[in-house]
C-alpha cells in the first residue's frame, strides 16, 4: 500500500508530519488507554468513586468532569462506546492525521465533558459517548462544508462521508448501553440524553469554527493570488509597452539619418 492511500490520508491534503494519518495509530492509542483504564482503575482510582453533585467549583471536581470520557458503567458499555468511536475516528484520522486528531480529541473531550457536566449539574455521568457525539456532530457539518467546497469534493470523500453519515444516524437511533439496549427509527438518544446533546452541540461549534476558518483563509489566499496574478500581469503590459515605445523611437531616429 502506497504511503499516500486513499484509504490512509485525504489526497487533497499535502503530507507534513502534523498531517500524516500513521496507520490510524490516534484512534486505536484512544481505544486502548479506555480499555486499559477500564479494566484497572487502580491508575486513577478516584474515576470510579461515586460522583459528587456539580456543588461547587474546585480543581478536583473540574478534573473529574473532563476525566468522567475514561470511565463506563461497564464492558458492554465500554466496548459500544469505543466501537463507535473506532469508527468515526478512523474516518476523522484520515482527513486530519495522527497528530493532529491526537490533540482535537484531547481538547474536544474536554470541551464536550464539561458541558455535559454543566448541563447534568452533576459529575455522576460516565462513558465516552458525549465525545463520540461530539464527533457525530463536528461530521456532520464537516462533511456539509465539503458538499459546496471543489477542491474537497472528491469521489473517495463523499462516498466514504455518506457512509458515515449512516452509521452515525444509526448509532443516535439506539439508546442505553449500560446493562439494556432499545432501538427507534428515529435518534432517540440525541432527543433525550442531554449529555449527548451536549457533546452533539460542542462538535457542531467546533465544526463551524473550524470550516469558516477555513474558508476565509482560503478566500484570503485566492485574493492574495489574484492580486499577485494582476501585478505580474501589469508588469508584464508595462515591459511589453516600454520595449514598443523603445522600438518605435529607434524606428523614427532611423527615418530621421
Amino acid at each position: 500500500m502506497r504511503k499516500n492511500s486513499v484509504f490512509l490520508n485525504d489526497q487533497n491534503k499535502r503530507l507534513t508530519r502534523l498531517n500524516k494519518n500513521y496507520f490510524f495509530a490516534a484512534t486505536l492509542l484512544i481505544v486502548f488507554v479506555n480499555f486499559f483504564l477500564f479494566f484497572f482503575p487502580v491508575v486513577y482510582p478516584s474515576l470510579t468513586d461515586a460522583r459528587p453533585d456539580w456543588n461547587t467549583f474546585s480543581v478536583a471536581n473540574l478534573f473529574q468532569a473532563l476525566l468522567s470520557a475514561y470511565t463506563h458503567a461497564g464492558s458492554q458499555h465500554c466496548a459500544l462506546n469505543m466501537l463507535c468511536f473506532l469508527i468515526a475516528g478512523a474516518y476523522l484520522e484520515r482527513k486530519q492525521g495522527s497528530l493532529r486528531f491526537l490533540s482535537f480529541v484531547i481538547v474536544l473531550s474536554f470541551f464536550a465533558e464539561f458541558a455535559t457536566s454543566t448541563n447534568y449539574i452533576s459529575l455522576k455521568h460516565v462513558g465516552f459517548s458525549s465525545v463520540n457525539y461530539a464527533l457525530y456532530g463536528y461530521i456532520i457539518i464537516d462533511y456539509i462544508f465539503v458538499l459546496f467546497h471543489k477542491e474537497k469534493r472528491d469521489v473517495f470523500n463523499v462516498a466514504a462521508g455518506a457512509v458515515i453519515l449512516g452509521l452515525i444516524y444509526f448509532a443516535m437511533c439506539f439508546s442505553g448501553g449500560t446493562s439494556q439496549i432499545s432501538f427507534a427509527w428515529y435518534p432517540y438518544d440525541l432527543l433525550h440524553n442531554i449529555g449527548h446533546a451536549s457533546g452533539f452541540f460542542v462538535g457542531i461549534l467546533f465544526g463551524l469554527y473550524e470550516s469558516i476558518s477555513d474558508l476565509v483563509r482560503q478566500s484570503a489566499q485566492q485574493t492574495e493570488q489574484k492580486l499577485g496574478q494582476k501585478a505580474a500581469e501589469s508588469a508584464t503590459n508595462a515591459t511589453d509597452t516600454s520595449g514598443a515605445t523603445g522600438a518605435s523611437d529607434a524606428s523614427d531616429a532611423d527615418d530621421k539619418k
